[in-house]
């Protein structure tokens, strides 16, 4: 049976590609010596993150007799992967996951941030089979809001020069997992290991 998860698992790995320490690649860089006076730039950010609980690694990954988890934050979202490696089914109940930030405070999440015109669909329990996998995204609701066109996000951090100050903060994710009568819960805490500021050519 251990063999067999390792195989599952290698395989989940080469399809969707191993979680990195960087949430994206950022465009094409520009050397100072190549900036144009007639071209208008704007300066983005890039975050490098590392997990440091419950076991720290590069990779932003974790497993254990129970299930293996991937965790990947993007500029908007934290992508989920829950994979279960028991005998039995279990539970992810999306109302009782939190997101700690970088101050402490938690925060709910909305997953997929399915919006309707007149607020948010209600969020059911997932059930993940033996062998089976869930992929989603969450966004804490303390980033959604509502403009005059509709729903809008906030990044999970800084776009702007405050981004340099986030390099050691740290942030975390609790998720509850029910299987039978017992509930296990988790919890993850990252660390901004790094910020990487580039320039973009907007004009």
């Amino acid at each position: 049976m251990n063999l067999f998860r390792l195989f599952i698992i290698s395989l989940f790995c080469m399809y969707s590609g191993c979680a990195s320490q960087n949430t994206h690649t950022p465009p094409s860089l520009i050397a100072p010596g190549d900036l144009s006076e007639d071209r208008e730039y704007k300066t983005e950010y890039t975050y490098t993150y590392k997990l440091i609980e419950p076991a720290q690694k590069d990779l932003l990954e974790y497993r254990d007799d129970l299930l293996f988890c991937r965790l990947i934050p993007g500029q908007n979202t934290i992508s989920v992967d829950i994979y279960n490696l028991s005998s039995d089914p279990f539970y992810v109940d999306w109302n009782q996951i939190r997101m700690i930030d970088s101050e402490g405070q938690s925060h709910g999440v909305f997953r997929r941030l399915e919006l309707l015109s007149d607020g948010v669909r209600e969020q059911d329990l997932s059930l993940i089979l033996p062998q089976g996998v869930l992929s989603d995204t969450l966004t804490p609701k303390n980033k959604v809001y509502r403009n005059m066109t509709g729903w809008a996000q906030k990044p999970l951090f800084p776009n702007s020069a405050e981004a340099l100050s986030m390099k050691g903060q740290t942030f975390g994710l609790v998720i509850p997992v029910k299987q039978e009568e017992s509930v296990k819960t988790y919890r993850f805490t990252f660390e901004v290991s790094d910020v990487q500021s580039y320039l973009v050519d907007i004009k």
